[in-house]
């Protein structure tokens, strides 16, 4: 058993390294996510007359399920449900359902298998396997476009080193409106052409080995602003944070990963061979020993010899007859010398 297991010890290492390591260091085409965060926030509501609503408990619920049938070996498809809701007044502020469409190498998004937006290229959902420390363009579903990821610094959560990532989104327009002036208190002005404003300041904990985030939390603000920048409405302010029962379960499901992945890409490689060469060298010197025939040991006992051994040879010497089948070795530890 030894040298079976040796051997194959000694065969999965290089095996490791360059067979097995580029075929699961990828993203999973199955993966399934269901990902609660807890805000507050306060919200322009249309329906009772433009009015702000707030402030109250939200929460946002983002479930990302892998569709198996439309991935490859090289793209993961991954289906996104994401819907914020007011808790206390049980309204539903927005919803989105999108597809992405991700290399599984370098977790950037790419044009096939019917992505409903065009990401550029950006990271969305997740980061690379093998994260550095480095910016990347992050796509924001609410600009509707890539601002940069920054590498902020590295953090200990549940005895878990990870990677804190921060995007700065500076105050950008991303829509335009025409309302009646009356929405703004001005209604001498008839219609009212208004601007959409947007910042966000988003931080990201992320496991570096399989690149998977843990942990986000998001400031941002939305507001309408007339052509001189002047702030007429609050869309919406809010922040929200991953529940710890969400950052929990994605901290365990990323160990768990990154165990995996460091056995066949760090570990296998470096020391498979080494213990690998021990078991054989152990089994085969065990089967040597146990492939050794049975001899008679004879140990001195008050100067007088003490026959020991199996088979008729130990007994015919125990009772006094010569043994005709078996060497036997008789050492004497007697002060007077050897015994006549």
């Amino acid at each position: 058993m030894l040298v079976a297991v040796g051997l194959a010890l000694i065969f999965l290492a290089p095996l490791a390294k360059f067979y097995v390591t580029p075929r699961v260091r990828k993203l999973p085409l199955d993966l399934y996510s269901r990902n609660v965060s807890d805000g507050t926030g306060t919200y322009l509501d249309p329906g009772k007359g433009f009015v702000d609503v707030g402030p109250v408990h939200l929460r946002d619920i983002r479930i990302v399920k892998g569709d198996v049938s439309a991935g490859s070996r090289g793209v993961a498809v991954w289906d996104s449900f994401d819907s914020t809701f007011d808790v206390q007044n049980h309204h539903e502020l927005s919803y989105a359902i999108e597809r992405y469409t991700l290399d599984r190498r370098t977790g950037q998004s790419v044009r096939c298998c019917g992505e409903n937006l065009d990401r550029g290229g950006a990271l969305s959902l997740t980061f690379p396997l093998g994260a550095g420390k480095q910016s990347y363009p992050w796509w924001d579903g609410t600009a509707k476009a890539a601002f940069p990821m920054r590498y902020a610094g590295t953090v200990k959560l549940f005895g878990l080193s990870l990677y804190h990532y921060r995007q700065t989104i500076e105050p950008t327009i991303i829509n335009h409106l025409t309302l009646p002036g009356t929405t703004i208190g001005e209604p001498e002005a008839g219609l009212v052409r208004l601007d959409w404003w947007y910042r966000a300041d988003t931080d990201v904990l992320v496991e570096p080995t399989t690149g998977a985030p843990v942990r986000g939390t998001q400031s941002a603000d939305q507001w309408l602003a007339d052509s001189t920048g002047a702030r007429k409405l609050t869309v919406a302010t809010t922040r929200f944070a991953q529940s710890p029962a969400t950052v929990k379960t994605l901290v365990d499901y990323a160990n768990g990963l990154r165990k995996q992945l460091l056995l066949v890409q760090s570990f296998l490689p470096a020391f498979g061979w080494i213990i690998g060469l021990v078991l054989l060298a152990f089994g085969l010197l065990l089967l040597l020993r146990s492939a050794a025939p049975a001899g008679l040991a004879v140990a001195p006992a008050g100067g007088q010899a003490v026959i020991s051994g199996n088979g008729a040879a130990a007994a015919e010497a125990r009772r006094g007859a010569p043994a005709q089948s078996a060497a036997i070795i008789i050492e004497e530890t007697s002060d007077t010398g050897p015994s006549a």
